[in-house]
């Protein structure tokens, strides 16, 4: 590209970047989890073979569950998989976090549109002309957005084909875009496009909770076609044996880092009987053992056996007092626990800080410490 290309370039680039959701790339310095290896296998093979199908029945595929069963770290792995290879087909990546502020329903397909430029030469060069004709665009609705990102140069005027078969975006968090209006319009005008421009390279992985609103827009009319889905069942026996095998090797790197703190007459740490019962209360969520091991893990602290147990008393207690087996409820009490424990002439601060947290988001807090709020959305 000579000189004058770029000085043509920079000014439409740079509008279309001043429109984008910022940190929902899947290699943003915003921290993401992806899954521990060897873990989630059955399905991330399930979407790798979607991807890579010449043959695949459906241009989307939808991937949905509860809160904390890991839909986050299964499509982080994916882009961050798929990102490495050779022949990859990644185009882009949104991931939706409404404590984080991402999840403005105006700049879903601006953002899009950014990184296929950043990726796609001959697309940056449409982007440009479009730009430099209708700078407003990034102003207009989702409908004309979509017409004009995505419509007009992949199904109309098929800027792609022949040099890229298959490009792949994906949408993580979909119920975390603002507006159940916005996120039912985000799933018709995909389908709808699915449906009517088969040729197109585009493929859609979208992940999202299973709310009711998105499971009749996938259900509806228009749309119901288009695409195929994947289930993230809650306490299936995939998701037993990957919270035990993610507890094990983290607490083996935990006794690994923390030697001194670990007395040397625990030989066996934790016991075999404590192991089960984290991963029991897990239910094959793993947001639950993910917090218990930074607890448990926390470099500042360092005391794994005192936190450990800490754990297992609140485990316990809330077993009692709810008489199932809720981690959620474990959770909860576990904060409760930590907050009771802080100096009261620090207190007040503390609980300013994290109803701060809680109303303005977590983009002030920083991995180590994960809001919960943000953690338990962003799953």
């Amino acid at each position: 590209m000579i000189e004058g290309d770029i000085a043509i370039e920079g000014p439409s680039i740079k509008l279309l970047s001043e429109h984008i959701i910022v940190g929902a790339e899947y290699d943003s310095s915003d921290h993401r989890p992806s899954c521990h290896p060897e873990t989630r296998v059955s399905i991330s093979g399930n979407i790798q073979a979607w991807m890579h199908d010449f043959i695949r029945k459906y241009k989307i595929l939808w991937l949905h569950g509860p809160a904390g069963v890991g839909k986050s770290a299964i499509l982080q792995t994916i882009a961050e998989t798929e990102a490495k290879s050779l022949t990859s087909i990644l185009g882009a990546t949104l991931f939706f976090s409404r404590p984080n502020d991402r999840d403005d329903p105006q700049r879903v397909f601006t953002t899009i549109a950014y990184r296929l430029a950043v990726i796609y030469p001959s697309y940056r060069q449409y982007i440009v002309r479009l730009l430099t004709l209708d700078p407003m665009i990034v102003k207009k609705s989702m409908r004309e957005q979509f017409n004009a990102f995505i419509i007009q140069p992949f199904a109309i005027m098929e800027l792609l084909s022949g040099s890229h078969d298959t490009i792949l975006i994906v949408l993580d968090g979909l119920d975390e875009c603002k507006g159940d209006g916005a996120q039912r319009e985000v799933i018709l005008l995909i389908g709808t496009f699915a449906l009517q421009y088969p040729t197109s390279p585009l493929i859609w992985l979208i992940a999202s909770r299973p709310e009711i609103h998105i499971q009749d827009s996938f259900s509806s009319h228009a749309v119901q076609l288009s695409y195929g889905e994947i289930q993230v069942v809650v306490d299936s026996d995939e998701g037993r044996r990957d919270v035990e095998k993610y507890l094990r090797e983290s607490f083996a790197s935990i006794r690994k880092n923390h030697r001194r703190s670990i007395p040397s007459s625990l030989q066996e740490w934790p016991s075999e009987s404590d192991l089960t019962t984290i991963a029991t209360r897990s239910s094959g969520l793993f947001i639950f053992p993910s917090t218990i091991i930074r607890f448990i893990g926390d470099e500042d602290y360092a005391d794994p056996t005192s936190r450990l147990k800490i754990v297992l008393d609140v485990i316990e207690s809330t077993t009692l007092s709810t008489g199932g087996n809720n981690p959620f409820a474990t959770l909860d009490a576990l904060y409760t626990r930590i907050l009771s424990e802080i100096p009261l002439d620090v207190l007040q601060t503390t609980l300013r800080l994290v109803v701060r947290i809680v109303h303005f988001g977590g983009s002030i807090l920083s991995s180590k410490y994960p809001n919960p709020k943000t953690h338990l959305r962003s799953a």
